[in-house]
């Protein structure tokens, strides 16, 4: 029998909840693990995703508006429980969800752990230097993708060229016509 929360989806085993709200603990957060539909197939969910949502502290600027009662909804900071795709060939499919029960409740926290901004000992120091890596990667990507254009195209105008002046595509040093 599987535990189920108030919208139907699997409920979150208990140790990796525990985990995840001792990790917000550290910082002066709370956080709680929801099940997140992600890909429906017949009006059915497919493929779900577990999502970790930490509370703001109270001195944290995102909660001014809520402060100030001009949003209804409290703001909340979200991980993902997702890793990119390297055999993505869209964005619908760009990322792949984790299992954190295999991962289990170290492995959770070593996911966020490394994602961790708030300490500076995460992979990142802060959500700006992240963004500036993710300009730099996508430059990147952009510039390569640029170039296989080129290169495509380049390559497409030679064979063209080729076939309108019938030029062999093979470089044979002698006359085939004349040679036995």
């Amino acid at each position: 029998m599987t535990l189920t929360d108030r919208e139907g989806l699997a409920a979150p085993p208990v140790e990796i909840a525990d985990e995840v709200e001792m990790y917000a603990r550290e910082s002066g957060r709370h956080a709680t693990l929801h099940l997140v539909p992600t890909k429906f197939v017949n009006g059915r969910v497919a493929e779900a995703t577990w999502v970790a949502r930490f509370t703001l502290r109270p001195t944290d600027p995102r909660m001014k508006l809520y402060q100030e009662q001009k949003i209804g909804e409290v703001p909340t900071e979200d991980v993902w429980f997702n890793a990119p795709n390297p055999a993505s060939k869209t964005w619908a499919d760009a990322y792949e969800p984790l299992d954190i029960i295999q991962m289990g409740a170290s492995g959770v926290r070593r996911f966020l752990e490394k994602g961790n901004t708030w300490s500076g000992r995460g992979e990142f120091k802060s959500i700006e230097d992240q963004l500036g890596h993710i300009r730099d990667k996508n430059e990147t990507e952009r510039e390569k993708t640029y170039e296989d254009a080129r290169y495509r195209s380049k390559k497409q105008a030679v064979d063209k060229r080729r076939s309108l002046l019938k030029i062999p595509f093979l470089g044979v040093g002698t006359d085939l016509k004349k040679s036995t």
